[in-house]
């Protein structure tokens, strides 16, 4: 992880001791595991290594930088139908959300009346909150998660509710990194020449 990182980090951890969090799930990337033993450090805080909570796999795009991907055909077919294309060698959204449901789950048959933290990758904490707002996991990028940042959600079986959503604690540094992808399907200019 950078300084940057570290420092998002660093930032986060100061309103760990408010939130009196029961345990820690992490992904098990470098970032966010450094990310999790930040946030833990010096209040005891069990931290727990989930392999659901990783980040999507993106196959052989691994490693590449957009402005090669852009290139790439698969890559603008899974960015218009993210749900029914594949990554090559690697997974839809809807895989990814179904795995991230899957460790919040258990987190909470282990801890049931805990304050659990996920420290995960925007594209999971994404699919998860679609979910628990039931929002169409095909507008997953529409909700801004960035580095460093705070959702918080309380949920039973029942009822969820955002408490909040890509919470940065220190504003002065706000991403203002513009979407890079393809302009959703409203933006897109419609046949007929209508926008």
């Amino acid at each position: 992880m950078n300084r940057k990182g570290i420092l998002q980090g660093k930032r986060l951890a100061r309103l760990i001791p408010n939130l009196k969090i029961h345990a820690i799930y992490t992904s098990p990337l470098r970032r966010a595991l450094e990310t999790a033993r930040i946030l833990a450090q010096g209040s005891g805080i069990p931290i727990k290594i989930d392999r659901d909570l990783t980040e999507v796999a993106f196959g052989r795009w691994e490693g590449c930088v957009f402005e090669d991907l852009i290139k790439d055909d698969a890559y603008r077919r899974f960015l218009k139908a993210p749900l029914k294309v594949p990554v090559p060698g690697g997974e839809t959204i809807l895989d990814v959300q179904r795995r991230g449901l899957k460790a919040l789950k258990r987190a909470y048959r282990e801890f049931p009346d805990g304050r659990l933290l996920f420290v995960s990758h925007a594209d999971v904490i994404r699919a998860i909150v679609c979910h628990y707002l039931k929002l169409p996991l095909e507008e997953f990028r529409r909700l801004r998660i960035d580095n460093g940042s705070l959702t918080v959600l309380e949920a039973d079986d029942l009822w969820a509710e955002i408490k909040f959503l890509n919470y940065l604690p220190d504003v002065a540094h706000l991403s203002t990194e513009p979407y890079r992808g393809l302009k959703p399907p409203l933006l897109r200019r419609q046949k007929g020449g209508a926008k």
